[in-house]
């Protein structure tokens, strides 16, 4: 958008690292008031307040209940200041934190523990539901204005060569493709220093690689209607209680991992350590074992730094390599809430690498792709059923339109795939032609999120069998593959090797989390 020549090569699928595996919310920053990271509050306050205005099909305005107990690390009184402070350094763009007593507490979040139980906070936050979608949607609106992108294309080296330029070689279906530019920007997240290494010959120890693991329960009489914020009773960390995608999400852990982080897993402690902080908030049977559905981990690029990674700052970092590298940035730190400000300093750190002046950044102030334009009328979406035009224009907002164009022409692809969330099968071609789409666990993990919806996707496959012959031209083998691979994913993350008791497994470190 600031008249660069922008080439992106991604190594598997756009939003499969750590910008698919979060907690889905878009913070206004209360625990990082504790650690007296006052310039990252108001940096989340802010972007928090753009994301509202650029995406609102994406990022909802939402609230959090937060309880208050007699004993815990955090009394009353701190939660108060904590919170009149962020009410103050948001500028009050947004409503102010309220008490609630104990009696109103309970009634708004019945299977909360009564026993210990004095009080509770209402504070205002953003819920991105869908958080892989801003990922897609950036992608869009990037290829509007000019970009060349690739997915599923792995680079394998990066060289200095004359005048200053780098060259870039990466690995596509149909064989090996080089260019050329003189700047690159390393934004390989978790995998920052072994990239590195790999491609470019730098041993480098930039980032601690901090892991965060999630469990997704089914939701049972007296789960939350709302996010709830509780603290762990192992270490005081927050652990965020969220309906999800019809499931109820719980997390987050904070491990440092030593690892590849293509091996990264949950594990049966982090699994105790959630269920723990659960136990300790809410009445015994509202977070059975037994309802685990899956499980789900990302891994975040923290800066270097001794101590916890929970200490670490949530800050980003724009490191230039010196040369024979001088044109190579690499980028990490930061979180979900604040990726724009990041892309916007970084690209400010490559025009002043170019030696040139830099556009002023227009992304505070421009809609995403479905944001922009006229909402689609009443029969555009005809003769879609009622949930699945709410579905549509909750995933794709403006651009609801486009998809339900495709059903219209095609009966088969206007088949329901979900019957709760109202998914259509022409969401799935909309993917492949639209949305760089390549593999079915593209379609079903990071364009249409049925893969995270109770069953998981699985009775959507028939279609998708038909559907990716019929309109997309691919082979029996193919679809075959990508349906086994699909399934294997399935298999890897499923919550039933969780549901035995402890003493069932044999003995659980301790401090794992």
């Amino acid at each position: 958008m600031r008249g660069l020549n922008t080439l992106l090569l991604e190594r598997g699928d756009f939003a499969s690292g750590a910008s698919g595996h979060n907690g889905r919310m878009i913070h206004g920053g209360l625990r990082y008031l504790g650690n007296g990271d006052i310039g990252l509050v108001i940096e989340s306050l802010r972007e928090r307040a753009t994301l509202l205005a650029i995406a609102p099909h994406l990022v909802c305005p939402s609230t959090l209940l937060i309880p208050v107990r007699d004993g815990a690390r955090h009394p009353e009184w701190m939660l108060r200041l904590g919170l009149m402070a962020l009410d103050a350094l948001a500028l009050w763009r947004f409503p102010r934190h309220r008490r609630l007593d104990r009696r109103a507490a309970l009634a708004r979040v019945p299977s909360l523990r009564p026993d210990g139980l004095s009080a509770g906070f209402v504070m205002p936050d953003a819920y991105a539901e869908c958080a892989e979608r801003l990922t897609i949607e950036n992608l869009l609106a990037a290829v509007a204005a000019g970009a060349v992108i690739r997915n599923h294309a792995p680079v394998t080296r990066i060289e200095p060569i004359h005048g200053g330029q780098l060259r870039v070689t990466w690995q596509e279906a149909d064989g090996e493709k080089a260019a050329t530019a003189p700047v690159v920007v390393n934004a390989t997240g978790a995998w920052t220093d072994a990239f590195l290494s790999r491609a470019a010959g730098v041993n480098s120890a930039l980032i601690t690689r901090a892991k965060g693991s999630f469990i997704v329960f089914e939701p049972r009489d007296g789960t939350p209607r709302e996010a709830v914020f509780v603290e762990s009773p192992a270490d005081g960390r927050p652990v965020l209680v969220t309906p999800w995608q019809g499931n109820i999400l719980v997390g987050t852990t904070d491990v440092v991992i030593e690892g590849a982080a293509d091996t990264a897993a949950t594990t049966e402690a982090e699994v105790d350590y959630l269920l723990a902080a659960l136990d300790e908030a809410f009445v015994p049977g509202t977070f059975p074992r037994s309802a685990i559905c899956f499980t789900y981990c990302g891994v975040r690029p923290l800066p270097t730094a001794a101590g916890p990674s929970h200490r670490i700052t949530r800050k980003h970092v724009i490191h230039r390599h010196p040369a024979p590298l001088k044109g190579l940035i690499s980028i990490y730190g930061g979180k979900l809430s604040t990726f724009r400000s990041l892309a916007e300093d970084a690209t400010d750190a490559v025009f002043a690498l170019l030696g040139r002046t830099s556009p002023r950044s227009m992304t505070a102030r421009t809609p995403l792709p479905g944001a922009s334009g006229a909402v689609d009328a009443a029969e555009a979406f005809a003769p879609l059923a009622e949930v699945t035009r709410r579905r549509l224009q909750a995933v794709y907002g403006t651009r609801a339109g486009q998809v339900a164009a495709l059903a219209r022409g095609a009966p088969d692809l206007a088949v329901v795939v979900d019957t709760e969330s109202g998914a259509i099968a022409a969401e799935f071609v909309h993917a492949v032609r639209v949305e760089f789409a390549q593999t079915l666990s593209d379609i079903l993990l990071r364009r249409t999120l049925l893969a995270y919806r109770p069953g998981r996707g699985r009775s959507a496959i028939g279609t998708f069998r038909t559907v990716a012959a019929a309109h997309l031209g691919w082979s029996e083998a193919r679809i075959e593959a990508d349906i086994a691979a699909y399934e294997a994913h399935v298999a890897a993350t499923s919550g039933t090797r969780f549901h035995a008791p402890p003493a069932a497994r044999g003995p659980i470190r301790v401090g794992a989390a």
